[in-house]
């Protein structure tokens, strides 16, 4: 079959169903009108094609992304005005979703994954907004002069991957904080120096180089994660940052941080020129600044040198034993350029990425054999794979991120938080709890910013019994990343259950299926609080969403899969789920 890469944008009216069955005739005229006045015409003017509609909806390819960005943004602006004298209920409102992808060509149709995900998109939107894909984003964020809000990796109905959604906020939209507000997480500001840096602006004109002013940022922040005395963000919660053109006083607010870091970077063959600005965002000062003018083979010199004016700046001073994670990696081009390039990778969080950083820092490893930084990244990227269910062999994958932690403990130059993380995670699986609970305590007290070493922390004190030491740290978790993953919220609500407060725990689970709709885990959760707090009609619909999303689902399976240390607590859990019907 002829395939192609395509943007597509599947769009629906909201409530059609309602609208036809209040005002049949008038809901089909109003549409007509809209389709024939704006929606057509802009399809048009941004070279689209129709591919399909309908009696709500609308299938549509473009050339071009930028063309579909554009024309899905016009329409919905000029939506409001068309709405705009209209009673509530009588308005004709869209939601649209937009991805680019390969798509199959059958006719005048177009199938596949390309157009799954698009559709997927449009269903999570809400009433009046776009949704894009990431492949999207890396296409236009630079392009177009709109805000983007991260929603972070949702899990849509039969999409295999994760898809990572960024909501479009046209210029005059404000960018809206997607996570919970510090006030909503009720959690204090640190006492200790705390810091946000913002993503690097790259200023060579060239979107292939923002790997190198990415990696340096990352640099920066994976050396400060290891600074005990010092609080620190971390970089997903800024991500929704870039290129929004906000101030260090409103990231300093949304974050509930004192201090910002801005920086700017330009290459030019091998020569770099970095600006970094250092700002309290209490005073409105900036109490500290500096301009590089080095080559890429001093990478890792100046990295070192910004990181140590930060601590300087901030009056922090590393505790015996400290170190900032990198110092054992040779500084010249190839190995600058190649772990540059890995972080940038490693942290932007997509299967595809995630397995071109392992690809990359197994390279480091064998390019610097005395360092253990090539073979934690590596680790970690199986790790990641067995945690976002990237692999088809759980098992097998979770043998080889074991096998390159034990070989990072083995090079004895730096101690290393990620393999601890790591063997934790393996020993917790294989119900060595006294093990698992070492391993998470040695990669918090090396990684003490870190929020997979505190939330992984956290999950292994809840199965080990210790639910109220749980719900600290994965406070302390939420509180370093304020835009967390779902599964956050599910450790803390199996926490909150395993405690006894159900009624918080009922919060954290309904929040966790407000970040991913299908979660199971989360439903299970929610399953068995009713069941404890006497709801057993709430345990009983909850139940029967949990087989209808997954008819082999039993509830001996998911025993196997609870690694409890205490069997009478598993048990209880296990009885709940039964007696709200769940099979097996």
């Amino acid at each position: 079959m002829a395939r192609r890469l395509a943007a597509i944008l599947a769009a629906d009216v909201v409530g059609y169903s309602r609208l036809m069955g209040a005002d049949e005739e008038g809901t089909l005229e109003r549409l007509k009108a809209h389709r024939r006045e704006l929606i057509d015409p802009k399809i048009t003017e941004h070279r689209g094609r129709i591919v399909k509609t309908t009696g709500d909806g609308i299938l549509i390819e473009f050339p071009s992304v930028l063309d579909a960005v554009r024309c899905a943004v016009e329409v919905q602006r000029a939506m409001i005005d068309r709405n705009a004298g209209e009673a509530t209920d009588r308005r004709i409102e869209f939601r649209v979703g937009i991805n680019l992808g390969d798509i199959i060509i059958d006719g005048d149709d177009i199938l596949g994954d390309g157009v799954n995900v698009a559709a997927r998109l449009e269903g999570f939107a809400e009433p009046g907004t776009v949704c894009i894909s990431r492949a999207v984003f890396d296409q236009v964020r630079n392009r177009l002069p709109y805000g983007f809000e991260d929603l972070g990796d949702q899990q849509f109905k039969n999409i295999a991957e994760l898809t990572h959604v960024f909501r479009v906020k046209p210029a005059d939209a404000p960018v809206q904080q997607p996570g919970p507000t510090l006030a909503e997480m009720d959690l204090p500001v640190p006492k200790k120096p705390s810091i946000a840096i913002m993503p690097f602006t790259n200023l060579s004109g060239d979107p292939d180089k923002n790997y190198l002013s990415d990696g340096l940022r990352l640099g920066i922040q994976v050396a400060l994660v290891h600074a005990s005395g010092l609080f620190l963000i971390a970089p997903s919660a800024v991500a929704k940052y870039r290129n929004a053109g906000v101030s260090p006083d409103q990231v300093g607010r949304e974050m509930g941080v004192r201090y910002v870091l801005e920086g700017a970077v330009q290459w030019s063959g091998r020569n770099v020129r970095i600006n970094v600005e250092l700002t309290d965002v209490e005073t409105r000062h900036v109490i500290w600044a500096e301009r590089y003018d080095r080559t890429l083979d001093d990478g890792f010199a100046v990295q070192d040198e910004i990181t140590a004016e930060i601590l300087k700046a901030l009056g922090v001073k590393l505790a015996a034993g400290e170190d900032l994670g990198h110092r054992d990696l040779d500084s010249n081009l190839e190995l600058v350029d190649r772990f540059y390039r890995g972080l940038s990778h490693f942290y932007a969080g997509t299967k595809d990425d995630n397995a071109n950083a392992r690809q990359i820092f197994e390279a480091v490893a064998r390019l610097q054999p005395h360092s253990s930084i090539g073979p934690a990244y590596v680790c970690a990227t199986y790790l990641l794979d067995v945690f976002r269910g990237w692999t088809e062999s759980k098992d097998e994958t979770l043998k080889q991120a074991a096998r390159w932690a034990a070989k990072t403990l083995e090079i004895k130059t730096l101690s290393n938080g990620m393999a601890h993380i790591v063997l934790g995670f393996d020993d917790l699986l294989n119900r060595r709890h006294d093990a698992a609970l070492a391993n998470c305590a040695k990669a918090v007290e090396l990684r003490p910013n870190c929020p997979i070493a505190l939330s992984f922390f956290a999950n292994i004190l809840h199965f080990c019994g210790r639910p109220k030491e749980a719900i600290t740290k994965i406070h302390e978790a939420i509180r370093v990343a304020p835009l967390y993953p779902p599964w956050f919220m599910i450790v803390l609500a199996a926490a909150y259950r395993d405690s006894g407060e159900l009624e918080k725990s009922i919060s954290a689970a309904k929040r966790a299926i407000q970040l991913n709709p299908i979660d199971r885990d989360a439903r299970l959760i929610l399953c068995s609080d009713h069941g404890f707090a006497g709801r057993p009609h709430e345990a009983q619909t909850l139940a029967q969403e949990v087989v209808a999303a997954d008819s082999k689902f039993s509830v001996a399976r998911y025993a196997d899969s609870q690694p409890y240390k205490d069997a009478a607590t598993l048990k209880r859990v296990i009885d709940s789920l039964r007696e709200a019907g769940l099979p097996g």
